[in-house]
């Protein structure tokens, strides 16, 4: 196994790392900006997302970060696929400091956001950039992983709505 397979194979690991600080912290943590956006449901905005809805966005993201993780190992690191979100990874690291800062204390996933995410992507960076692997343009991810954050969230809140209606 060589550094471009643990960049590739190791985000997921990386991933998963990171967010099992998320799957202990955010259910039920209301978020500081939460209530100043209004198109969130109102539970969300007063109570944060339930420990259902919180399960299934991660999850959600944790299947589309092994596809990725799988299609970047398949590639060797060249998958237009793998690259973004790579990308995508360390740059939501931005977000969660960012946040953190803001909120003038802990956000979840502010806690591996530095010590663990940021180094993990400045090292698959370098094993990427040591093997001859060429960037694929990533500008869209900016914007883009941002939005699967909050569609994958989203999912999570209505399916978990959705199975405490049948359950209930």
């Amino acid at each position: 196994m060589d550094r471009v397979d643990l960049a590739t194979s190791g985000l997921f690991f990386a991933w998963l790392a990171h967010d099992l600080e998320e799957y202990a912290t955010m259910p039920g943590r209301r978020h500081p900006f939460l209530h100043a956006l209004p198109l969130l449901p109102e539970d969300v905005r007063t109570r944060g997302m339930s420990r259902d809805q919180v399960y299934v966005a991660l999850s959600l993201m944790g299947v589309l970060m092994a596809a990725a993780s799988l299609d970047g190992y398949r590639t060797r690191g060249r998958s237009g696929f793998y690259q973004a979100m790579l990308y995508g990874y360390g740059m939501h690291a931005f977000m969660h400091l960012g946040s953190a800062a803001l909120a003038r204390g802990y956000t979840p996933g502010c806690a591996t956001a530095l010590p663990l995410v940021l180094p993990f992507w400045r090292f698959a960076k370098a094993a990427l950039r040591a093997d001859g692997v060429e960037p694929k343009s990533a500008r869209w991810t900016i914007p883009a992983f941002p939005v699967v954050g909050v569609v994958l969230h989203g999912a999570g809140y209505l399916a978990a709505r959705r199975w405490r209606s049948f359950t209930s």
